[in-house]
């Protein structure tokens, strides 16, 4: 059996494989709940009687692979892989960034599991993709060909060019507080949402949840505002990066957050905003926006990658 793990700064989401092609056991942990990586994993397996039936692992987390010694970005936690290797997956250990391990999941997605933002194109070309997901951080990974390339791109300063209106308001805001320039990933991120709603609403209390606001049932102005923002920045963020890797053969995004915020009413509004080049327009116009609407996207990769243990 294969553990697969997809772990992020505050949840690790864990399931097994014995085939390869299906998982089974799936849960989820709080990272906060356990001292190390090792005990999370130990935590999981112990839970399903599987210590001594895993002894090979796939995991994603939200770090990059630099070297053995890996550590989170949003969080303080580190690990050794050789380490973790040793003490509980001796077969064989799989470790990459967590965008990446999604990202191996994308060649194998059917249209059914995809929703197109605009424009729709039957047979996808075969240009270079990438998958952003926003969540705790804000990830990017880029497939070329069969290569699989994590990045690191939501930390990217925002241009002063889209810094305007009420952006404006929240950009000097956290500029501040934090006392430098606000990246993407501090604004496109679940920590962005609520951070734009309090100086919106002025309530800086507020109990709101990141996904609260972008739901919006309560019809809350703040709350529409703060969407309306989120919808702008994602989607000028997207025409940036894909200009940078020449993504014509698609641009996926992937989390709850996307599906959240992009719903059919602001379709038009996003690819508009997207297209908005004055010199690279036509080719905007060219590139696929397309949502993975599947919430296990992790696992699905982590099936892929589980076939090269």
């Amino acid at each position: 059996m294969i553990l697969l793990a997809d772990i992020g700064a505050t949840n690790a989401r864990f399931c097994v494989t014995s085939d390869c092609h299906k998982y089974e056991h799936s849960e989820s942990l709080e990272v906060i709940d356990s001292s190390s990586i090792e005990e999370l994993c130990s935590k999981y397996l112990e839970r399903y009687e599987l210590t001594n039936k895993v002894s090979k692992a796939v995991m994603g987390v939200a770090a990059p692979i630099l070297k053995d010694e890996v550590a989170f970005v949003n969080a303080d936690i580190s690990f050794s892989i050789e380490g973790l290797k040793n003490k509980l997956f001796k077969e064989g250990l799989i470790v990459v960034n967590d965008l990446a391990l999604q990202a191996h999941a994308i060649k194998g997605l059917e249209n059914s599991e995809l929703s197109f933002i605009g424009i729709r194109k039957e047979q996808l070309e075969e240009g270079p993709k990438i998958l952003v997901s926003p969540g705790t951080g804000l990830g990017l990974a880029g497939i070329v060909g069969q290569q699989i390339i994590a990045t690191e791109a939501g930390h990217l300063n925002i241009p002063q060019k889209e810094i305007k209106d009420d952006l404006k308001k929240i950009t000097d805001s956290f500029i501040s507080k934090s006392k430098r320039a606000p990246t993407y990933e501090d604004f496109l991120s679940g920590k962005g949402i609520i951070f734009f709603y309090k100086v919106l609403s002025g309530d800086e209390e507020t109990s709101l949840s990141s996904k609260q606001i972008l739901e919006n049932n309560n019809l809350n102005e703040d709350c529409s505002k703060t969407k309306e923002l989120m919808v702008y920045l994602l989607a000028s963020y997207l025409r940036y990066v894909a200009l940078v890797w020449g993504s014509t053969g698609g641009v996926y995004l992937a989390g709850s957050i996307v599906n959240t915020l992009i719903n059919e009413e602001v379709h038009q509004t996003f690819r508009k905003i997207f297209e908005s080049s004055e010199t690279m327009q036509d080719l905007l116009k060219t590139i696929p926006l397309i949502l993975v609407t599947i919430e296990d996207i992790g696992f699905r990769g982590g099936l892929e990658l589980s076939k090269k243990l």
